[in-house]
């Protein structure tokens, strides 16, 4: 996938991150029936009795309004490499047995790119889906006011920043707490007896 995402600073995308975020996601979901099987704790009997309550499907005013919402924060865009990133790494899986065909294979993935991306909107709709079933119409309204305001366009606009700033921030601090954890385990060690 790296192929798909990096650019040509060798950055990866934006969306790099939320489509590893899908591909974990994707690995629970499948772990998901192993794991209810093996419940570390039991439920209490309530639990158990309870049946589960049917979801109401949202309506259309919610998910009018949840798209608008996706546009608003940026998430509907966020999985644009999504489309070029799957078909290209579906290229890629060739690779393996066809070395030889890799330049023709990237050829093809390159060519089918627009074909489909068109298909995008059925990614939006999932979303909008997924927005409208956790939230009202009058909360939706409520998010899209703050994501409209010049405060939440301000954030759309900077998240990404924001996220690798923070995330640089966060690197520091882990490497500096690593060799302070270095020297605790080290220490920990040398009361055992053992010099390491």
């Amino acid at each position: 996938m790296r192929f798909a995402l990096a650019g040509r600073s060798g950055f990866r995308h934006p969306a790099a991150n939320t489509i590893a975020a899908l591909g974990l996601i994707a690995g629970i979901a499948a772990a998901g029936p192993a794991l209810a099987q093996s419940q570390p704790f039991p439920m209490d009997k309530a639990q158990a009795a309870a049946p589960a309550k049917p979801a109401t499907p949202p309506s259309a005013g919610q998910i009018k309004l949840a798209n608008e919402l996706l546009v608003a924060n940026g998430e509907a865009s966020a999985f644009d490499a999504l489309i070029p990133g799957v078909i290209e790494q579906a290229a890629n899986s060739f690779v393996q047995a066809n070395p030889d065909l890799i330049r023709d294979l990237r050829d093809v993935a390159k060519s089918m790119i627009p074909q489909y991306e068109n298909r995008r909107a059925e990614i939006t709709a999932i979303l909008a889906q997924t927005y409208a079933a956790q939230f009202s119409e009058a909360e939706l309204t409520e998010l899209l006011t703050f994501y409209r305001s010049p405060v939440g366009v301000k954030l759309v606009q900077r998240r990404q920043e924001l996220l690798d700033e923070g995330l640089r921030g966060i690197q520091t601090w882990s490497a500096k707490f690593s060799r302070e954890m270095e020297a605790r385990v080290r220490e920990e060690m040398k009361k055992r007896g053992f010099t390491i």
